[in-house]
């Protein structure tokens, strides 16, 4: 199969036709289009998963990732969240058809998603991120970056020309914000805490993620998590050693690092 040619197309969610050559905040999020040949990625700011044939694939309580919840599925467009994240950006490509590097689909490289410490040694993966992750980035500044990555798996499918690399945030100094019942809240943003206590929670640009490197304390994780579910009302998706809510101020104000109004 030849090299894909790209396109993009920024639609409006109540118009769908081709508006400008840069992103554009409409009131329902934001959304564009890139075309693989005859498939299509369309992606979008209200996804927190993937979405293909009318039905959508997220990594919820069960733990089970959308990588193996899509593996026998081939459709022409898929529409996904608008981020460089592989746990949506692989499956979205395979389910294609579009051909990307073996090591995508190598099991350890996959079950990272559900493995913290995967990112405790160097790797490919991490230097990917190290180029191309969208993680702090505004919705409004994606677009250039996950066209490059989009460009960069879909021309390397079959060796992957990346060394092996610690996660840059690995080697950035963590700022802790708190605590919420003993345990440390740690700023997102910055760093990537080895945990030295049982837990940690960390608050990100649009999520916050409960997670221990230890499978023993796995269960104090989802118990958290439940608590915190009750406390807010919010809900929140599982997987393994680790859960993520969306970032709320009314989550924020409970773990105490927000004041109420």
């Amino acid at each position: 199969m030849g090299r894909p040619y790209i396109l993009f197309w920024l639609v409006s969610k109540k118009q769908k036709v081709a508006l400008y050559s840069q992103p554009v905040l409409v009131e329902y999020g934001m959304q564009f289009d890139i075309q693989l040949g005859p498939k299509r990625l369309i992606f979008d700011s209200d996804l927190h998963g993937l979405r293909m044939n009318g039905a959508e694939y997220v990594s919820g309580r069960d733990g089970i990732l959308i990588y193996d919840q899509t593996r026998d599925i081939m459709t022409d467009v898929v529409e996904l969240q608008m981020s460089t994240n592989t746990s949506t950006l692989i499956p979205a490509l395979r389910a294609l058809e579009i051909r990307y590097a073996p090591y995508f689909d190598e099991r350890p490289v996959v079950a990272s998603q559900n493995d913290i410490t995967f990112y405790w040694k160097p790797s490919q993966l991490a230097t990917f991120y190290n180029r191309y992750s969208t993680d702090e980035l505004d919705y409004t500044e994606r677009e250039p970056v996950i066209r490059h990555a989009v460009d960069f798996l879909t021309s390397n499918s079959e060796v992957l020309p990346l060394p092996e690399e610690l996660l840059a945030r690995m080697s950035e100094p963590s700022r802790l914000l708190g605590f919420y019942e003993g345990f440390p809240i740690f700023d997102g943003s910055t760093g990537f805490a080895r945990l030295q206590s049982r837990l940690g929670i960390h608050v990100d640009t649009d999520s916050v993620m409960i997670s221990t490197p230890l499978d023993k304390y796995e269960a104090d994780v989802y118990e958290i998590a439940e608590h915190l579910a009750q406390e807010t009302g919010l809900d929140y998706s599982k997987k393994k050693n680790r859960v993520m809510f969306l970032k709320d101020e009314n989550l924020l104000r409970t773990l105490g690092i927000l004041e109420s109004d």
